[in-house]
């Protein structure tokens, strides 16, 4: 009985979800959209929200990938993308802080172990 009554309580609690729309895509706000979103506030925020919004919120470190993929497709050497990783490490640290450094150690991490793999496999065979 008294494990129905705790069913029934948890059953009915109010759970708050935030809101899964963005307040650029709210058709019915009418002038007033502009004012509640802060869009005249910041210029560059106002820019890159749509961006933001189809990146998840991690357009930052997808440009910074297209960099870091470009500069190795250009120069075939490790050390700039690793470069480009670790100057803008700093600056997105401050944007998310967990995210980007893990992915930044996992990135890392790979392309330490292909460097090492290119020299113990790679440089060692006679030809």
């Amino acid at each position: 009985m008294l494990a129905l009554l705790v069913m029934i309580a948890v059953s009915l609690q109010v759970i708050t979800v935030n809101q899964t729309q963005p307040c650029f895509l709210n058709y019915s706000a009418g002038i007033d959209m502009f004012r509640n979103c802060g869009l005249g506030d910041d210029y560059l925020e106002t820019a890159l929200l749509p961006w933001e919004w189809i990146t998840g919120g991690y357009f930052s470190m997808v440009l910074v990938s297209i960099f870091v993929m470009i500069s190795y497709i250009k120069y075939h050497k490790v050390v700039y993308p690793l470069t480009i990783g670790t100057l803008f490490l700093p600056i997105s640290y401050f944007v998310f802080p967990t995210v980007f450094l893990t992915f930044a150690i996992l990135m890392a991490g790979i392309t330490f172990g292909i460097l090492i793999w290119y020299i113990f496999i790679k440089q060692t065979k006679e030809y």
